[in-house]
Order: C-alpha cells, then sequence, then structure tokens
C-alpha cells in the first residue's frame, strides 16, 4: 500500500506555519483548500512571533529576526527549534515507546522558510489495503532553542556548562528529556522553551473518515492522525519552562523604610558573602510531555524522579581568606561565582552594599532564569559589616586592613504578591534591604549630692 507522510509546524509566540507544496496537480479544491491524495507532499515552514526566546549558548532573549539570523544547520547551535517524534502504529503514545519517527531534529531558517532533513512525511492507512479502520498515530514534541546532540546514542552536546546540558537517549523508551543547568550569572543565564498546542483546542479533519480529531490545548500533540487537508499544520507554542528571577540589594541605615535611610559611613563597607534560596533549583530536566496543561514538567537533574523539596541554592562568592567558596559547584548546588562584583570584598577596593540599590547577580541586568520548585522561597544572606580602625588589633577579611569586621547571618520567608512559590514563565522581582542600625551614644553626668555623710572613728581606741 502506498504509505503518505505529512509533517507541520507553526509557531505562535514562536508559531509555525505551513504552507502546501509538491503535486498540486494531484489535488482538488474542498473550500479552498486542497485534501490529500495518495501521494508523498512535503511541507515547507513559515513563521511569525510576538515574544522571545533564548538559546543555550548566548544569554539574553532573542526575538524571532534575531533567531533566524542566528539559524543555521546541524551542528550549529542557536537557531530554529528540536522535534521528537513518536510513531506508535494503531496504538495511542505511552512510555513504552523510544523516539522512532523525530529524535531531536533541528528546524532551521533558509531565508523565507524553515527547514529541516531528512523531510518526514504522516504515515497513512487507507483504502483497500489498509490494514484496519484506525489510523495511524504519530506524538510529537518540541523544545526551543535547538542544540545540536554530538551523539544521539548518549544524547550528549557540545558544552554541558550551562544552559541545554543534554537529552534522553535514543534508544531510551519514554517521555524525551531535556537536561538544563542554570547559572547565576546573567551574561550566562539561559532561557528554556517547550512547545505546547495552541492556547485553544485544535480541531481538524481526518484523512481516515469524516471524522475529527482535537487537541488539547496547553499540551504536547499526541496521537496525531493525518490531517484531511495538505496544509494542516500543526501549531507549536513554545512556553517558558523557567521563571526569571532578579534580585536588587541596598543598605538601609537608621530608617524604618529605605526612603528615610542614608547612606553607610565612609569608613564602613558592607560586603556579601554568601545568599540562599529555597524554591528555585539549578540543574533539572524538562520532561516534554506536560500533562498539566502549559505547566512545565520538572524533573531532577537524571530525569528519572520529581525535583526534590526544602533544598538550598548558594551562591558564594567569599572573602578573600579563603573562608567562602565551592568548587564542583553545580554539583552541590553552591556555586562559587554569580554575585556582583561591586558588592563582595575584593583587590582593588569595592563600594559594597549601599543605599543605592543595585543588582545582586553578577552581568547585564542581574535577571537570571531558575528552575521553580513550587515551593515557598526562604532567602538566607551572610555578610560582614567592616569598619577600619587603626586602633583595633584585629583585622578586616583582606587580612591586612585594621578595624572591626562583623558577620551577620539573616533568613527570610519571601512573600510574593502572586502566589507562595515561583511558577514557570513568569517574572520575579526581589528587593533586599539589610536595615542597619548605628550604634549611639548618649551621656548625662550625676549632679553632686550634698547632703554631709559623716562617720566618727578612732585610732586607735583610748582605753580607760
Amino acid at each position: 500500500m502506498k504509505k503518505i507522510f505529512l509533517f507541520g509546524a507553526v509557531m505562535a509566540a514562536m508559531t509555525l506555519a505551513s504552507c502546501s507544496s509538491s503535486d498540486d496537480s494531484q489535488q482538488a479544491v474542498e473550500n479552498g483548500k486542497a485534501p490529500v491524495m495518495a501521494t508523498k507532499t512535503a511541507i515547507g515552514f513559515e513563521a511569525y512571533t510576538d515574544r522571545g526566546v533564548t538559546r543555550s549558548g548566548v544569554a539574553d532573549v532573542l526575538d524571532l529576526t534575531a533567531l533566524q539570523a542566528a539559524a543555521g544547520v546541524a551542528p550549529a547551535d542557536g537557531g530554529g527549534f528540536g522535534v521528537f517524534a513518536y510513531y506508535t502504529d494503531l496504538k495511542k503514545y505511552d512510555q513504552t515507546y523510544v523516539p522512532n519517527f523525530m529524535y531531536n531534529q533541528g528546524v532551521f531558517w533558509n531565508t523565507d522558510k524553515w527547514e529541516y532533513t531528512p523531510v518526514m512525511y504522516w504515515p497513512n492507512e487507507s483504502g483497500s489495503d489498509a490494514q484496519s479502520d484506525d489510523e495511524d498515530k504519530v506524538s510529537f514534541f518540541a523544545y526551543a532553542p535547538y542544540v545540536f546532540h554530538t551523539s544521539a546514542a548518549s544524547g550528549s552536546v557540545n558544552d554541558a556548562t550551562y544552559g541545554i546540558t543534554g537529552f534522553s537517549r535514543n534508544s531510551t523508551a519514554g517521555d524525551p528529556i531535556v537536561k538544563y543547568i542554570a547559572s547565576f550569572d546573567a551574561a550566562k543565564t539561559v532561557d528554556l522553551c517547550w512547545g505546547v498546542c495552541a492556547d485553544a483546542d485544535v480541531s481538524w479533519g481526518k484523512f481516515q473518515d469524516s471524522g475529527t480529531q482535537t487537541m488539547t490545548a496547553g499540551l504536547p500533540w499526541l496521537d496525531v492522525e493525518h490531517p484531511k487537508l495538505i496544509d494542516q499544520p500543526l501549531k507549536f507554542t513554545f512556553k517558558h519552562a523557567l521563571a526569571q528571577l532578579k534580585v536588587m540589594i541596598d543598605a538601609d541605615v537608621d530608617g524604618a523604610d529605605h526612603a528615610a535611610s542614608s547612606n553607610v559611613d565612609a569608613n564602613t563597607k558592607v560586603y556579601v558573602r554568601s545568599i540562599s534560596f529555597t524554591g528555585i533549583a539549578m540543574k533539572g530536566a524538562l520532561n516534554l510531555n506536560n500533562p498539566e496543561a502549559n505547566t512545565a514538567r520538572w524533573l531532577d537533574y537524571s530525569g528519572t524522579t520529581d525535583l526534590p523539596y526544602g533544598e538550598s541554592v548558594t551562591v558564594k562568592d567569599g572573602r578573600r581568606d579563603g573562608r567562602e567558596g565551592a568548587t564542583g559547584a553545580e554539583a552541590t548546588n553552591e556555586l562559587p561565582q554569580g554575585l556582583n562584583p561591586a558588592i563582595v570584598q575584593n583587590n582593588p577596593v569595592t563600594d559594597g552594599v549601599t543605599h543605592t540599590a543595585v543588582n545582586l547577580f553578577a552581568g547585564g541586568t542581574g535577571t537570571v532564569f531558575v528552575i521553580p520548585t513550587g515551593e515557598a522561597m526562604t532567602v538566607t544572606i551572610v555578610y560582614d559589616v567592616e569598619t577600619t580602625n587603626p586602633d583595633l588589633t584585629t583585622y578586616l577579611s583582606d587580612g591586612t586592613t585594621h578595624g572591626s569586621s562583623i558577620e551577620n547571618r539573616i533568613s527570610k520567608t519571601i512573600t510574593w504578591s502572586e502566589g507562595t512559590g515561583l511558577v514557570n514563565g513568569k517574572k520575579y522581582t526581589l528587593n533586599l534591604h539589610l536595615g542597619m542600625n548605628s550604634v549611639k551614644f548618649e551621656a548625662d553626668v550625676t549632679a553632686w549630692d550634698n547632703t554631709p555623710i559623716t562617720s566618727d572613728t578612732y585610732l586607735p581606741v583610748n582605753e580607760q
């Protein structure tokens, strides 16, 4: 029997729309559109967007124009998007299948259209040669931006430091997994999106019979049967899988609120040693088969279990005496870098935290992408208040300047204006105000008490 395949993808908020191609002479016009006949029909791509996505190798947001300009062909990173597809014959998709139709298939912009190779076609069973009355099914999963895999057998990529660091193997049965490592350095921070059906349920006529099939908005394209029309696209809406977090920090001295406070004395510096967050993770695996509409399904980095709750993510730039900092940061959730260099003790001397609010994180705007765990956020900050004083024998954290260095450790559970924990696709801004009270003195002199107090004492006592 003849088999007909058709694949299209459309992005809205990065949405791709398809246009027909190939043998139009064999098509009949129906309601202004052509139904599929018994011929293979390849599909081209068009794209438009009103939102931005980023790629794993470059920080900051890319709009569609930038995404197209950066795009290329495999093994290039940074352009287009990746697709995993599972052919399940007449059965519905479940976790027993391997990606036997597409594995991290890169779709790239080329001059005026989106292209991918090898081109795939819809499986088709119909007519006298059909094996059953049920039509074959294919399930599609997508992510953006595309990252080239160096080995499908291992799911490895060129750079596994930050951003998209790997995929589930092509021989692994189950949902496709995208591994991810975040960064507190805003110059390295990377967005990650995954594709779902458009923001409304999608229905179309089936090629097999006069019936229709309906896909649920916000979920992957599961168990898709051959569409009746040759230009019926799969419309992938790419949702942000991460939460954006921006943290600002300042010092409020002797004031009830930020506006009323004054600056830190010129002889004193406030340096951040470390900061810890619960409610977020910096390593995880995104399961592209989300069961809850428009909600990212994050797993632990192995991709086998849920994200652990209650763990703390710590950024440690530290003192120069070596008592702070960590190696193997990504493996232990302790990052040795990522704080704004202006607020840590350094050489030459930095300003530290002042009354002027600055980004807590290093690089760019200070906005980073983090993995939300769904639990409440608690912030624990450790900072030093250091005052130069040559009359003291003690030293500041630089180990050479005499003065007083006092460590402060403060914890606070954060109450957000919307909800308890961070949610994927939302932006959060946290303003940290380090409240400081200067030590003040008052003095008074007690007046003399002029009441006479007498005592008679004989030295020695005369004996009679």
